[in-house]
């Protein structure tokens, strides 16, 4: 793993395309990594118009590109990418839905897979996954200790936003000492616990705070009381004046509900494909997700149904509920 950071001259650097602040904070941190080491990288993501005005407050979200066959064809420069790092994704199928570009990414060797979920495909040519961190951007700091190097202010503050907020603030479950170290080693090199990394973790938009409302108040829950869920639809948005690409901290809300033991939000895709994002307080339901080709972490996870947003809510909370009940 190592000697492919430190051989690296012109690597491409992609997340997957659904941006948030740890897969696009650890991007940067990596980045930041290898131009201490003298490479020119490039970062990539599905849909960086998805950066909204509060993860743009990352420092370096500015520089990525739009993650095109166009742009793996014709890199910036003309010069050819060496390697490609695949960072905080799971499988290649969650960097783009264009398989001509997952095409073209599979043609880009070495290819190296850095992620911390434990549905990881260990796609990667070589594949650095580390299933107990609590985020991506703690793997990146594992490196960054092996290496023995440092990083710019900008890539420590940008690990640091990573890994507060895939850890809501050190909250989670998979926060060890291990995580606090890699808080404390990144805010001696620049990095802070509040300003960006506290920003990306409780600062949403007008809109975005709408449509959390929105969503809120039409959550259900189940007869038990032990599963809440709700529906965000292109409809809930559009009256709120949002997006569904606003939606921010939904199932985190949501298990703030006293009782609840699991939740479910359903995002509408389209007309036939609805995404939904799960999580728990104890029971795992990582294999309720993969029983619809997503993952992610026993206790958080998430796929992309191809149904109707009503029909896949029946379908998941089926599956859910025979998960929490041991059927």
């Amino acid at each position: 793993m190592v000697a492919h950071i430190r051989r690296a001259r012109r690597p491409l650097i992609v997340s997957h395309r659904n941006p948030d602040p740890d897969s696009l904070g650890s991007a940067i941190g990596l980045a930041a990594i290898l131009e201490a080491l003298g490479a020119s990288p490039v970062l990539a993501v599905n849909q960086p118009e998805n950066i909204d005005a509060v993860m743009a407050s990352i420092p370096g979200t500015e520089r990525f590109h739009a993650l095109t066959t166009d742009l793996l064809a014709s890199p910036p420069d003309a010069r050819p990418f060496d390697v490609l790092f695949s960072v905080d994704t799971a499988s290649m199928g969650l960097l783009s839905a264009d398989e001509d570009v997952r095409t073209a990414l599979r043609a880009i060797r070495p290819i190296v897979n850095i992620d911390h979920h434990v549905t990881n495909e260990r796609y990667g040519d070589v594949n650095y996954v580390v299933a107990d961190a609590a985020a991506a951007a703690e793997v990146i700091w594992m490196l960054l200790s092996t290496m023995g190097c440092g990083v710019s202010r900008d890539g420590a503050i940008a690990l640091q936003a990573g890994l507060v907020a895939d850890t809501l603030g050190f909250q989670t479950k998979e926060t060890s000492p291990r995580t606090l170290r890699a808080a404390a080693a990144l805010q001696a090199m620049g990095g802070a616990t509040a300003g960006v990394p506290r920003r990306v973790l409780n600062v949403r938009t007008f809109e975005a705070s709408r449509l959390l409302g929105a969503a809120l108040a039409a959550a259900v829950r189940s007869e038990d009381g032990r599963v809440v869920w709700t529906q965000v639809s292109e409809r809930m948005a559009a009256d709120v004046g949002a997006r569904i690409a606003d939606s921010q901290g939904i199932p985190n809300a949501l298990q703030d509900v006293a009782d609840a033991v699991a939740v479910a939000v359903f995002y509408e895709v389209d007309a036939s494909r609805t995404r939904v994002s799960l999580r728990s307080q104890g029971p795992r339901i990582d294999g309720v997700a993969a029983a619809f080709g997503g993952g992610g972490h026993a206790l958080a996870a998430g796929a992309t149904v191809d149904a109707p947003l009503d029909i896949a809510t029946e379908q998941v909370l089926t599956r859910l509920d025979e998960a929490l009940n041991g059927r």
